[in-house]
């Protein structure tokens, strides 16, 4: 039986829910690091494993005894110390809490086995010491001690080297050597993958309050996509690049009109309806989502827009405030258009390079048949770096990984940072570890950019935050599909 298992977890905190469909187990003779950045639930996942957060769906097998050691409360215990420090009345220092009675916390009768203890740890010459005189390194030796002293199976360690000097570093990765020899597991919340000590054996990385990826320790660190989305979502809020340029405004131009406007629309086939008297309007600032089952007509809806089908012109349809076959040229219309699907991909065989795949987004073309400036190379390698691939910019672009290609086109069709995304299953064929880098990207751009996003998907776990309304293709009366629309009030 295992030490801990997990099973479709989903835990929250007031209304958020902060872990989400968790599966998880860990073995007798496992020592797990869970990896994640800031605010992907690391904490909470610790705090569950020792049973001081609720699950309010699923089923959990945790062991009866385990220590949550979490540096924070160091500073409250400190901040406690300083809040009833009395040197000012006493005439002198006030020595406060000794280190030997913060460790026994009122159970004196453990003070043996502390001894041992902190002579193993060469801890014993500072038991005597008030704890707020202990030095970083020697605080968090003594809040390790006072867990230990419960004997638990499991010890939970969150973030245990932030704020450690090289040398403080040296005596904790000791002292969890020490730990794990002694029989107790551990498992350790990083930040960082080279704080990982020699005893992990197995790795599991959190995004979002979900495990994405986990696994034996030597193959979750050979993934380089895994270490590429990690740095992704570590670097904080991300800034995107600015645009080479604004987008050219055309004459009918307007802020206050719908940016697409299709009124009944029909398409055809000889007999066949595809789309049936649809109608719908996307307005300035909206981003929507399109969803529907296979062979509704979401590809079809889409190519109306980008003008890869030609019934666009036979129906009632305006595009940025023109209606189409006023006189505009399709290569008017990609100006103002970013696009990515799987079809496109398959598509780009022309032989170049990563940075010439990410430039001729600047031309919409497959292939780059122009000069290149000097502005739109480093644009292009602003975005290489963006995305954690500019080690890769002389690379074939057929040498990638679909994962990696798919990283390389979303990055081109946002290059320019078009008037409107199109995006036809941009996770289709990818791990959960690219998945999370291309949804995160997106977001960034339609909560950031001046971009409108339209997001076609079958999967509704795959959501954008920044998507509030919803177009889902629903059967018409007399066959094809008409639109289901959901819009959310601005």
């Amino acid at each position: 039986m295992p030490l801990i298992s997990l099973v479709n977890i989903t835990s929250r905190i007031g209304k958020k829910t902060c872990l989400s469909d968790i599966n998880f187990t860990v073995s007798h003779n496992q020592q797990w690091a869970i990896i994640g950045a800031n605010g992907s639930g690391k904490s909470a996942l610790g705090r569950l494993l020792c049973g001081q957060l609720k699950a309010q769906e699923g089923s959990a097998t945790l062991p009866e005894k385990t220590a949550f050691v979490s540096f924070e409360s160091v500073t409250e215990a400190l901040d406690q110390e300083r809040y009833n420090d009395d040197s000012n009345v006493c005439g002198g220092a006030d020595p406060g809490t000794a280190a030997r009675d913060f460790i026994l916390n009122g159970q004196p009768e453990l003070a043996p086995q502390l001894a041992a203890m902190a002579e193993e740890f060469d801890f014993s010459g500072l038991l005597e010491r008030g704890i707020k005189f202990l030095s970083t390194g020697e605080m968090r030796k003594a809040v390790i001690c006072k867990a230990l002293l419960k004997q638990p199976q499991l010890i939970v360690f969150d973030e245990p080297f932030d704020g450690l000097d090289q040398s403080s570093c040296a005596i904790l990765k000791d002292l969890l050597s020490k730990i794990t020899r002694s029989g107790t597991q551990i498992l350790l919340l990083l930040n960082r993958f080279s704080e990982i000590v020699p005893e992990i054996t197995d790795l599991a990385y959190l995004q979002s309050g979900r495990i994405v990826l986990c696994g034996p320790r030597q193959k979750m660190l050979a993934s380089t996509a895994l270490n590429r989305v990690h740095r992704f979502h570590s670097q904080g809020l991300v800034q995107l690049p600015s645009p080479l340029t604004e987008q050219p405004m055309a004459a009918s131009d307007n802020q206050e009109e719908p940016l697409i406007s299709m009124n009944r629309v029909w398409v055809r086939y000889g007999d066949k309806p595809i789309l049936a008297d649809l109608s719908w309007q996307v307005l300035p600032g909206e981003h929507w989502s399109i969803s529907g089952p296979n062979g509704s007509g979401k590809t079809t809806l889409l190519n109306l827009i980008s003008g890869e089908n030609t019934q666009a012109y036979a129906n009632d349809i305006t595009l940025f405030g023109r209606k189409k076959g006023s006189g505009e040229s399709i290569w008017e219309i990609k100006q103002r258009l970013g696009y990515i699907s799987t079809a496109f991909q398959r598509s780009y065989r022309v032989p170049g390079t990563v940075s010439a795949v990410l430039l001729s987004g600047f031309f919409d073309s497959i292939g780059v048949y122009h000069d290149v400036s000097m502005k739109q190379q480093q644009l292009a390698d602003q975005w290489l770096q963006l995305i954690h691939m500019e080690e890769l910019a002389r690379t074939p672009f057929q040498r990638l990984s679909f994962g990696e290609q798919r990283l390389v086109l979303l990055a081109r069709a946002m290059i320019k940072q078009p008037q409107l995304l199109i995006l036809d299953e941009p996770c289709q064929g990818l791990d959960e570890i690219n998945r999370e880098m291309v949804l995160k990207l997106i977001d960034i751009l339609g909560s950031t950019g001046r971009t409108q996003i339209l997001y076609v998907t079958h999967h509704p776990e795959d959501r954008i935050p920044c998507i509030k309304n919803s177009l889902q293709l629903v059967p018409a009366p007399g066959g094809g599909s008409t639109a289901a629309i959901t819009r959310c009030p601005q």
